[in-house]
């Protein structure tokens, strides 16, 4: 008896002390438990790479979005009165930048971007998605990640087949050497009807130096790096194209676009060799009938199109939003926005993903027809190291090269005399 009044007694107790528990530390509800809802984010995005307002809207903005709702992007576009040192001396550098490959390590040295590694971790994004070789271009000596890529340059050889057929020439194929470009052009430089066409425009002496990676200063030792053998087989060929009679090149600056506005206006260029101008051209409201075929290559650089040249993402080191930025770099190296970019946008993907070259251009429909698959018919040489002087050794050495096609120089002597000159401006810049 007396036992059973214990344990009746104990087992009150117990009762007791659970209900006032119960009592003093109620259970949270779902409500509570829940998560809250991040605060809204405007992230500003830096203009550098060429892009629309829509294609920014159907890459970044829209696929960010639905994904992260409380992101907001805005571009802020490179202008006369918007550069990146203008915002840097204001204290204003935006959250995400969007250098090309040539531009990462200046910013680096700038003190802008700072290494991503330790994000990407966190954000559990697979490096190992992407072509080894566009994330060893963003990466330093040291192993630093300084952006990730999400769109590649190409080069292509645009052709007007309306001009092809005019003079009854057969069109340029895949797989042809400079020295068969050259030749196919020279049977298209006629002029007719008060008239010049022109056979071949490879643009410039830049552009004919990709395969060979080169550089015009030396990122190790900031001197010149332009006189040099492999350098003059460059000239040579851009010489042996824009003096050929008949077959000058028109701009007196030339670039991608400009030549490309020359190609689509005047539609007098039989062949154009460039990079991605398939927008610019395949949009134009004027129209021109045309295709492409794989790009000219060196005798010994067979197959080899150009040099890598990344579209990178990166994050300022300023950023007060780095954990979001990260994820608008999630989304759109993403294989959804990536295969949306090669099938609407015709942007070459630097993931690994077959998809993005089976599907390139697949919703674009002024690419409906076209060679498309000659771009993927050539490789890229690996990204050379660049000099934060790059830009003003190209201008000088770009400004020699013209004086050597309207010959007031010879090559040797374009060569020496740059090479003095760009190490005159680097003694200055020290």
């Amino acid at each position: 008896m007396k036992t059973r009044v214990v344990y009746g007694f104990a087992a009150l107790m117990i009762l007791l002390s659970s209900t006032a528990c119960g009592q003093t530390e109620p259970a949270p509800d779902n409500q509570a438990s829940a998560p809250k809802t991040p605060e809204p984010v405007v992230l500003t995005v830096y203009q550098q790479a060429e892009i629309s307002d829509e294609d920014f809207q159907l890459l970044f903005v829209e696929p960010v979005k639905k994904k992260y709702p409380y992101i907001d992007l805005k571009l802020v576009r490179l202008d006369k009165g918007v550069t990146l040192d203008n915002l840097v001396i204001s204290g204003e550098v935006p959250d995400i930048l969007t250098p090309p490959h040539s531009g990462v390590l200046e910013l680096s040295q700038k003190d802008i971007l700072f290494d991503i590694a330790p994000l990407v971790k966190q954000a559990n994004l697979d490096l190992n998605r992407f072509d080894p070789v566009t994330i060893d271009a963003v990466r330093s000596d040291k192993g630093e990640l300084w952006a990730l890529p999400y769109a590649m340059q190409f080069n292509a050889l645009y052709y007007n087949k309306d001009l092809f057929d005019k003079f009854g020439v057969e069109y340029p194929k895949d797989g042809m050497t400079w020295d068969e470009a050259i030749e196919l052009g020279k049977k298209m430089i006629r002029n007719e009807g008060g008239i010049q066409y022109r056979g071949l425009d490879p643009v410039s002496s830049y552009i004919l130096s990709f395969p060979f990676s080169l550089t015009y200063v030396d990122a190790k030792t900031n001197k010149a790096s332009f006189n040099n053998e492999q350098w003059k087989k460059v000239l040579e060929l851009t010489q042996s194209i824009l003096t050929i009679p008949g077959n000058e090149l028109k701009s007196t600056e030339p670039g991608a676009a400009t030549q490309g506005n020359l190609f689509i206006k005047e539609k007098n260029v039989a062949m154009l060799a460039s990079t991605n101008l398939m927008a610019q051209i395949g949009s134009a409201a004027t129209g021109i009938n045309w295709d492409i075929a794989q790009y000219p290559s060196y005798k010994e650089k067979p197959n080899i199109s150009g040099k890598l040249d990344t579209h990178n993402l990166a994050i300022s080191k300023t950023s007060k939003h780095k954990e979001e930025a990260i994820k608008v770099l999630e989304v759109v190296t993403s294989d959804e926005v990536q295969l949306l970019s090669a099938r609407k946008t015709a942007r070459m993907s630097p993931l690994k993903n077959p998809e993005m070259q089976k599907q390139f251009g697949a919703e674009v429909p002024y690419l409906q027809g076209k060679n498309i698959q000659a771009i993927f018919k050539s490789t890229v040489s690996p990204g050379p190291i660049y000099s934060p002087f790059e830009v003003d050794g190209k201008k000088i050495a770009q400004a020699k090269v013209r004086e050597l096609l309207a010959g007031n120089v010879d090559i040797n002597t374009a060569l020496r005399q740059a090479d003095e000159e760009i190490n005159k401006m680097l003694e200055t810049k020290k």
